[in-house]
This record gives C-alpha cells, structure tokens and sequence, in this order.
C-alpha cells in the first residue's frame, strides 16, 4: 500500500460506530435524566432533539478524511466548523486501539492517536478497517521508529516474539475486583437515580412494606434484629463484590504487558479490547498503591502517568503497569522498564517527627468545625464529635510514621497514607517544574515544603509534595533537584 495524498475515508461501517458513539454521550444521559424524573413531555421533547443532534453527528463521516504523508499525519474534520490538524510522525508517541464485539464483525478497529502536547487525543479514527490500522502503525514505525510494538496478528508472521513481562491470571482478576469495588459508583449512580422517580420509588416502598410485613418485625426481639441485619449488611457486599468481579472482568481480562525495544505493548479486555503501544521514554511517574485488602492478600497495584496523559473522558487510557501483583514481582516488572534506575538503592527518610501535631491541630479544626453547627441546634448533642480525639491523635502520629520520602540523583519518591497508601517516583530527568512553598504556619514551625511537576502530572492530587520538613532540608533537597535537573537531558 503506498502513501498517498488525496486522503483516505473513514470505513463505509462508520456511520454505525458514530451513531452509537453519540447515543453513549448525549441521548443516555438524557434518558436516565428521564427516568429520574416525573416523565414530563418536556423531557420527551429534549430526548427528540438529543436524537436529532446524535443523528447529525452521523454526517460527519462524509466530512472526516486523513492523509498519510511523507513526514506527518492530517486529519481533517468538521462540517460548519472545520478543523485541520497536522500531527508529524515523531510527536506522536502512542497508539490505542479498541475493539468491541461489533468492531471484530465488520473487521474493523477505532484508532487513537496521541502525543504529548495535552489530557485530549491528536486524533480519534473511528473506525477504519484491520488492514488500514495495521498500514498506519507500520507507516508510523518506518518513518519516526516511534511505534514499535507489533499486534498479535502481525506476530504470528514475525518469528521474534514480543517478551511478557506481565500476566493477569483469571485469579488475579477476580481478586483485584473484590479489592476494588469499583461497582460501588455504578450501583450508588443507578440507586440514586430510580429514588428520585415516583414510579420506582413506589414500587420499593411497597415492596418493603409487603416485606416487612411477611417478616412480623413488630415481634421481633434485638436477636432478630441482629441477625437479619447482618444477612442484609452480607447480601449487599455479595451483590457489591460479584459486580465489581464482573466489571473487573470486562476492563482487564487477559491484561498482558510485553517490552518490545523502548516501548511497552499493553492489552486487556474482555468484549471490548483496548490495545496500547506506550514509548517508555513517555512515562513520567510511576505509582504504587495498596490498601487494607490489597495488604491482606499480600498485593499491590502499580499505575503510571504518562506525557500529556489522555483521560478516560477525552479517549482510550491506559495506564496500568500491574494492576495486581507481589510487592517483589513488581519490583522486578518495574526494573525492566526502567533497568538504568537502581531501584534497591532508594533509601527513604521521615518527615520530621514534631510534625504529627501539625496534622493532628487540622484534624481538631475540622472537629470544631462540626461542633459548632451542631451545638447551635442540638445542644448537648453537639459534644459527641469530641469522641473523635482519641482517633485524631493516633491518626496523626500514624500519618507521619508512614510518611517519608527518598531523593537521590536518579529519582525523588514520596510516600504517605495510613489506611490507603501510596508510593510516587519520578525520574529526575523528567522534573519540568521544582517549587518551593511556605505557609504562614511553616514559617511559625520553621518548615516548608517542595513540590515536583512533571509533564504527566495531575495538578489536584499533587503526587510529590513533599511537606512537614525543615527549612534546611527542604532547601538542601531544592539544590540537589536543581542540579540534578540541569545536567539532565529532557526527553519526551
């Protein structure tokens, strides 16, 4: 296949993809609107509009077209407001490709291109046929060495296999869903939807009328009331784990992740596949997670942020290293991505140990805080909140015992959380931004702290934010990054 100019159309089975594309974002949320609602005609009549505009998104087919060209990728789009877009072969630094069920039918695939210019895709292809995909990869791969990996049906052809360096077993899959719970939003986003509509609220109440009814709580004695309590408080996490069981299977089925040179080749799913080729160079920080149930089955999950990382709201992610695994295992998984970081060489080092009450006079804040409107309008009961000291002060001094943090001349890591922890490292040669920060309160505490940004970085959670340190350290450890960073150089 030869590259040529006059542009390419997107697959004849577009308009079906685009279609159901459009219901997904406009007409289903409207609809569960609907249904949490009293069924007004009004809402008929935006659903009627929703429809139209999601109809009218199916004419942009004829308006999309893409060329190949010798140094870059165009893709143009639009039908009152065009847009062209001109992506060169060596800024892109990876491609996701998904296929659900009605894609592997009309053998075809979505295509996302990204690079690291921001949280949105370069450009999403939807859809264009298996053939096409696999010219675009290899075009990409010939003129910028950008791309790679290979997919599993170019393997077959190619005598080189692309070495694993991780697998999800089925186990594994159904452990980190019940570790997760990640059905507890689905089911608390459904619940709270139908408790707003008459009709489905009125069934529920009748149906628990009619069930308390049979069950003659009226004679019931605390014995009763203990024991279908609990089977009520097991049958909800039964209901919470199966369904998060269930979607853990659906996003991670046959999670593999392969090393092929400088990029990882990354894929999963169940009906739908997601495959990902990720240039190593691209990843900016690496996060280790592990709570309560991570910590009872021995496990940790390990994630990754990327360059211009693009959200789950903007186009196809992934950003999982191991989702569930050893503590050793991951280790190892991550010294072969990054083999030039001596790993088993990051000595860590507490915050100071002072600062525990720091943390635990912004515990009380908040405590007072509650008691005040509780006070004004329940008296005595306002007091209860007191009860809480006891937990505050252990939780302080927890915070800052699991607290701490390693700096070296290869990487900066923090490590926080009591219940819920979390370990962030970043390569020093990829440190866009070091700042120094003090409060009034670390001024009055002769503290400060020291905050890290990288390309990839989320500005809410802030992973390295180094805080509660003395003025000395936090300016020693400024002047080590400074250096570090200047003889470093910046690669993408």
């Amino acid at each position: 296949m030869e590259l040529k100019t006059e542009g390419y159309r997107l697959h004849k089975s577009s308009p079906l993809f685009l279609f159901i594309e459009a219901i997904k974002k406009s007409v289903v949320p409207l609809a569960i609107g609907i249904i949490g609602t009293s069924g007004d005609r009004q809402d008929f009549i935006i659903l009627a509009i929703a429809t139209f505009a999601s109809i009218m998104t199916i004419i942009q087919f004829w308006f999309y077209h893409y060329w190949l060209e010798e140094d870059r990728l165009v893709v143009k789009e639009g039908i009152l407001f065009k847009s062209l877009r001109q992506i060169p072969y060596e800024r892109i630094q990876n491609l996701n490709i998904e296929k659900n069920p009605l894609h592997k039918l009309f053998k075809v695939a979505t295509l996302q291109v990204e690079s690291a210019s921001g949280v949105k895709p370069e450009a999403v292809i939807r859809v264009i046929a298996d053939e096409q995909v696999k010219f675009i990869q290899q075009t990409i791969k010939d003129k910028a060495a950008i791309v790679e990996a290979v997919t599993q049906d170019e393997q077959s052809n190619d005598t080189k296999e692309t070495p694993v360096i991780y697998q999800m077993t089925n186990k594994d899959v159904a452990t980190y869903g019940f570790i997760s719970h990640k059905a507890l939003i689905p089911i608390g986003i459904v619940g709270s939807i139908l408790s707003q509509n008459d009709y489905y609220r009125g069934k529920f109440i009748n149906f628990m009328q009619k069930f308390v009814g049979d069950l003659h709580v009226e004679l019931w004695g605390w014995s009763e009331w203990l024991l279908y309590s609990l089977a009520f408080g097991l049958m909800t996490l039964m209901v919470i784990w199966l369904s998060s069981i269930a979607l853990a299977f659906l996003k991670l089925h046959q999670f593999t992740l392969s090393k092929e040179g400088k990029n990882l080749h990354a894929e999963m799913g169940l009906l739908t596949k997601i495959t990902a080729n990720i240039p190593i160079k691209r990843i900016q920080l690496i996060k280790i997670k592990h709570s309560p149930l991570h910590r009872y089955f021995r496990k940790v999950s390990i994630k990754m942020e990327t360059a211009g990382g693009v959200t789950e709201q903007s186009g196809i992610t992934m950003n999982w290293i191991a989702p569930l695994t050893t503590r050793p295992t991951g280790q190892k998984i991550i010294s072969q991505i990054q083999p030039e970081v001596d790993w088993q060489n990051i000595q860590w080092k507490n915050l100071e140990p002072r600062a525990w009450k720091r943390v635990f006079k912004k515990i009380m804040l908040v405590i007072l805080l509650l008691m005040l409107p509780l006070l004004f309008f329940y008296q005595w009961v306002g007091l209860l909140p007191l009860l809480l000291v006891p937990f505050a002060f252990l939780y302080a001094k927890a915070y800052i015992n699991n607290a701490g943090y390693a700096v070296n001349k290869q990487v900066i890591a923090y490590r926080r959380g009591v219940f819920f922890h979390t370990i962030s490292i970043v390569k020093i040669a990829k440190i866009q931004n070091i700042s120094y920060l003090q409060t009034p309160f670390d001024r009055r505490n002769q503290m400060a702290r020291i905050t890290v940004d990288t390309a990839g970085s989320n500005p809410v959670t802030q992973d390295i934010d180094l805080h509660y340190l003395d003025i000395d350290k936090v300016l020693e450890i400024q002047s080590l990054l400074a250096k570090e960073v200047s003889q470093s150089q910046f690669v993408w």
